[in-house]
């Protein structure tokens, strides 16, 4: 009988739920729409058969004037024309959005949500914005709280991120509106950042930064995306910098797993070798690869290097980052393909997370380039549909 009421619940439920709830959120550049040339990608392009929520990266943080907060007028007609063109395509996409603190050393977040009345005034054009727009949510990518960190930040950041987060958790609740966190995996970030527990119990869903943790500046070349350190990681600041260490401290630390999506980056990063003679994991670099054709030198959209690396490159694989990486000469880039994606899906299903966000879907080889369209967003959602829903699991352990 309990697994039979358990399956005739499905039946009121989306397709999304009913496979073990496992989301795939496609991120969408807000700024993709200008890319040159057959970068160009608009709402139009996005996979809506495949995604499960589409969430527009983003729009700025709003400017404080005369006791309130103003969102950009140019930036909110370009959301607008962006939701209407996705609800015209789809009914059941989710649409959230973004909210960016651009800028590296940015004190937006840590003196709003410091002070009582401007979180309040923060809150209200949130707020107003979801439902202007029928948006079902909003994503805080504040990155990252504290002072410990070089992004900027103020001492108190740990608790006033967790009254923010109070604070449009309680607005959103009576609005059936889903509050999503952008969060770090970077140990030290976790440790005096986050309170994690509180924060998982009030937010539907970690966004997890599980992809580019590897920056240009440490001069090293390496997987953008590990799955475990590397001997050659001495450095404090990379210790447990992995996904398997980052995914499982947030587990370790209070967050529930469904809870956790893990980010997926569909995107190379070059650096230039020190040596071209000297090319394995950890070689010393002098800098980002060289600039492509659609985007800033040092990142290649997975369309572009897929053409790419075909073109007298040599193909190698980290066996402990568990991840591809290329070179030519003195350029060297990781990337993602279906491989490693597979090992992250396997690492998914086995910690039950609750999806699987990309880093962006505009980034996808949406132009079938390579040969068909969209083939790393199809992977992963092929992927999803094949773990056996939480349902499943009930009814095993019900036996």
């Amino acid at each position: 009988m309990f697994w039979r009421l358990l399956v005739l619940s499905c039946i009121f439920v989306s397709h999304v739920e009913c496979n073990g709830g496992k989301r795939l959120m496609c991120y969408f550049s807000s700024d993709s729409p200008k890319t040159k040339g057959y970068g160009r990608y608009t709402a139009n392009e996005i996979p809506l058969e495949l995604c499960s929520d589409v969430i527009y990266r983003g729009i700025a943080f709003p400017e404080w004037r005369s006791g309130s907060y103003y969102f950009n007028n140019e930036e909110i007609q370009r959301l607008g024309a962006f939701i209407y063109t996705i609800k015209a395509r789809s009914s059941t996409v989710r649409i959230h959005i973004t909210i960016l603190e651009r800028g590296s050393e940015a004190l937006s977040y840590s003196i709003m949500a410091e002070i009582p009345e401007r979180r309040g005034a923060y809150v209200k054009a949130v707020l107003e914005l979801l439902e202007q727009y029928g948006l079902n949510g909003v994503e805080i990518a504040w990155e990252w709280p504290g002072t410990q960190v070089k992004f900027g930040g103020i001492s108190n950041d740990r608790e006033s991120l967790i009254s923010l987060l109070t604070d449009v958790r309680a607005g959103l609740r009576s609005r059936n509106k889903e509050l999503l966190f952008f969060g770090a995996v970077y140990p030290k970030v976790l440790r005096e950042s986050y309170r994690v527990t509180t924060l998982c119990q009030l937010v539907d869903f970690v966004t997890l930064f599980t992809f580019d943790m590897r920056p240009h500046t440490n001069n090293v070349a390496d997987v953008h995306a590990p799955m475990r350190n590397r001997s050659f990681e001495t450095d404090p600041n990379r210790a447990r910098t992995n996904i398997v260490d980052g995914v499982e401290t947030w587990i370790q630390f209070g967050c529930p797993p469904k809870k956790l999506i893990l980010g997926v980056g569909l995107f190379g990063q070059a650096y230039t070798l020190a040596n071209p003679a000297v090319y394995n994991v950890g070689a010393p670099t002098v800098g980002p690869g060289a600039e492509g054709q659609y985007y800033y030198e040092g990142y290649y959209p997975y369309y572009e290097l897929c053409l790419l690396i075909r073109s007298g490159w040599t193909i190698f694989y980290d066996p402990i980052g568990q991840m591809p990486f290329a070179v030519r000469g003195n350029q060297w880039m990781s990337y993602e393909d279906t491989n490693s994606i597979g090992v992250k899906m396997d690492f998914l299903q086995t910690k039950r997370l609750g999806g699987v966000i990309l880093q962006y879907v505009d980034y996808d080889d949406f132009w079938g380039f390579c040969g068909t369209r969209n083939p790393l967003t199809t992977y992963i959602y092929q992927r999803l549909k094949q773990i056996p829903s939480d349902i499943g699991f009930a009814i095993e352990w019900n036996k």
